[in-house]
């Protein structure tokens, strides 16, 4: 069970792209529900890399980035095309669709907002919350982090540290950090590194038995109040389920200076 090293990538780019960019998984994208599918993270980065690098006309970036996978996503290579929904100097909405072949299994919509270094007299003052506590001097063995006897691909890709002694139903704590590049032979930016890591919120705070029961979040919507300055992540959050088989997570994201997003899901609970 090797971890992930630090030139290894999730996704590999496909020359001659044609009509959108292509681009192949690696083994290091598998999610643990299905090997032959990636980890929500591993979509979500991908798509949000696609979102931040279309042209503005004015310096902008995301403030929101909302992901809908709409079937598993295959560890195949896969297409995507953006197009931008409404253009704006102050304010665009942009959006990124995943294909496989024909087929599309994912989509993320994007709100960009105009940056104004001026308005940098306003800014709320940072400071860490006590209450997500620090990363681990140590990174725990890979079968503790997961509770998988053989952790999928994306959790070889992160160093991630979970609150063992939290309430059922109450907030809990993770602190991740990726291991390697999203996209190989190039520097992952903050905000892809921060949309890849971000799907863990769907998970904190939700003990269930995985051998028996899934957990599965077909959505992810991030709102972005800045970009993480450190590589560690801290995600705390609380899953509530429903007695229909339906639940939802919540969580606030920080970075080792204080509060970066805020994260929102919804899980498809199911028997194994």
């Amino acid at each position: 069970m090797e971890r992930a090293r630090t030139n290894d990538a999730l996704f590999l780019r496909i020359a001659d792209g044609g009509n959108g960019n292509r681009y192949r998984p690696t083994p290091l994208a598998s999610g643990p529900w299905n090997p032959a599918h990636q980890h929500g993270g591993a979509v979500a980065g991908l798509l949000t890399r696609e979102l931040d690098r279309m042209p503005s006309p004015v310096p902008m970036r995301l403030s929101r980035i909302t992901v809908e996978m709409f079937r598993g996503v295959p560890l195949t290579p896969l297409r995507i095309e953006t197009r931008v929904l409404r253009a704006g100097r102050r304010i665009q909405s942009v959006e990124a669709n995943l294909f496989d072949e024909q087929t599309q299994v994912a989509r993320a919509t994007g709100l960009r907002i105009r940056t104004d270094p001026a308005m940098a007299i306003v800014a709320s003052s940072e400071s860490p919350d006590p209450d997500v506590g620090t990363p681990p001097d140590r990174v725990p063995p890979l079968r503790r982090m997961t509770g998988f006897t053989e952790p999928p691909g994306f959790i070889k890709a992160v160093d991630l540290a979970r609150e063992d002694d939290f309430e059922p139903g109450g907030l809990a704590n993770v602190w991740v950090r990726l291991r390697c590049h999203l996209m190989q032979g190039e520097e992952t930016t903050p905000i892809e590194r921060l949309a890849t890591l971000v799907d863990f919120a769907s998970g904190t705070g939700n003990p269930m038995d995985y051998t028996k029961y899934s957990s599965i979040n077909p959505d992810l919507s991030i709102h972005v109040l800045r970009v993480p300055r450190s590589d560690w992540i801290g995600i705390r959050g609380i899953t509530l389920r429903a007695d229909d088989g339906i639940g939802q997570s919540s969580a606030t994201i920080h970075d080792l200076k204080g509060p970066i997003a805020t994260a929102q899901a919804s899980l498809l609970l199911d028997r194994r």
